[in-house]
Parts: structure tokens; C-alpha cells; sequence
């Protein structure tokens, strides 16, 4: 009880100071549904006027929905056009699905121009490994032409080497040859030059007989 003789002392300041905003007066909402209007504090703000029963001219404040039309209230669903909210959301939703298929557009001309790109990519990578492969081809022919012509230059070098020593050899051979024939001609001429000699002295012994037997 002294409970709530302290909550209901007159002399008891419970609210605090300067908290209400100063705008805060009366007001005229109005459900632009039904034309149902309504008066009472709030600090909304707004920028029409009407005069209400009492005559007097208070702020007015449109509503689109109110406790008189609501469903919840009414039990009563009621499609509320006002301001054509509906078209105005069809258009946002119908900008919002032209963006996304521009984008969706963009995105996939973006793709194709990469897959494109990464087409030509892969075309040139493939020219550059061709170009590769025939430079190292001609590479590894010229080694071989190059080995194989050192091979040919050195097979070559070997029969001559070879046919050198066989005429080296067959040389001392005809050498010898002609020595020998040279010898045999040198013998021959030595005898027949001796043998006049030796038949000189039995022509003059025959002659001396000749000549003795003659005396006798």
C-alpha cells in the first residue's frame, strides 16, 4: 500500500526530463483504403494539413494499410494497390531481371571470348612445339650427316692408308727385283768379258806348237 502511495505522489516526478521529441503533437492518419481516419499523438513527419471534426487544422499522415483494413482485423485478404506499388514492383523486379540477363549475356560472351582466346592460345603453344620439334629434327640430321661423313672421311683415309702400305710393300719388292736383274746382267757381262781372255793364251799355244812342229 505505501507502494503504491509513492507511485501515485503528486509530488513524484518518475518521467525523465527533455526525452519526447518536440514534434511530437497531434496528428490525423488517414487510411487512403477506406477514407477511415483517426486522431492522435505522434511525432511522424509530414507535410499535408486537413481540418479535422473539432474544425481545427492538424498535420495529416496517409496510411496504405490500418486496423480497419488488415487482414489480421478483417480476416479478410485484400490486395492494396495504392500508388501502384504492384506495377512499380514489376518494374524494379522486370530492371533486376534485365540486368541479371545482360550480365548473364556479358558473362557468357566473356566466356566464349576466353575459350576463344585460350583456342588460339593453344593453336600458337601448338605452332611453337611444331617449330620446336622440326628445329631439334634438323638439328639431330645435321649431327648424323656430320657423324656420318667423319665416319665416310675416316673409312676413306683407312684405304688409303691401307693401299699406301701395300704399294710401301710391293716397292722394296720390284726394288729387289731389278737388283737382281741388275746383278745377273753385270755376271753375264763379266763372263763374256773374261772369256776372250782365257782363249787368247790357247791360240798362241797353239800357234807356238804350230811353229815348233814346222822347225822340226
Amino acid at each position: 500500500m505505501s507502494y503504491i502511495a509513492y507511485i501515485c505522489s503528486p509530488n513524484l516526478d518518475l518521467m525523465k526530463k527533455d526525452i519526447h521529441p518536440e514534434e511530437y503533437r497531434f496528428i490525423v492518419f488517414k487510411d487512403i483504403s477506406n477514407d477511415y481516419s483517426f486522431l492522435t499523438r505522434s511525432s511522424a513527419v509530414t507535410k499535408d494539413t486537413v481540418v479535422w471534426e473539432d474544425g481545427k487544422e492538424y498535420p495529416l499522415y496517409k496510411l496504405e494499410i490500418s486496423h480497419m483494413t488488415h487482414p489480421f482485423y478483417t480476416g479478410k485478404i485484400k490486395l492494396i494497390d495504392t500508388a501502384g506499388r504492384v506495377d512499380r514492383f514489376k518494374t524494379r523486379f522486370q530492371k533486376q531481371m534485365d540486368s541479371a540477363t545482360e550480365i548473364s549475356k556479358a558473362a557468357i560472351e566473356a566466356k566464349i571470348a576466353d575459350d576463344a582466346n585460350a583456342g588460339d592460345n593453344s593453336d600458337a603453344q601448338a605452332a611453337q612445339k611444331a617449330a620446336k620439334a622440326e628445329v631439334k629434327a634438323a638439328k639431330i640430321e645435321k649431327k648424323r650427316a656430320q657423324r656420318a661423313a667423319a665416319k665416310n672421311a675416316k673409312e676413306e683415309e683407312k684405304i688409303a692408308a691401307e693401299k699406301a702400305a701395300e704399294a710401301g710393300e710391293q716397292a722394296p719388292v720390284e726394288e729387289k727385283a731389278s737388283d737382281s736383274a741388275t746383278e745377273q746382267v753385270e755376271s753375264a757381262e763379266v763372263e763374256t768379258t773374261e772369256a776372250p781372255e782365257s782363249e787368247a793364251p790357247e791360240a798362241t799355244e797353239s800357234k807356238d806348237d804350230s811353229v815348233t812342229e814346222g822347225e822340226a
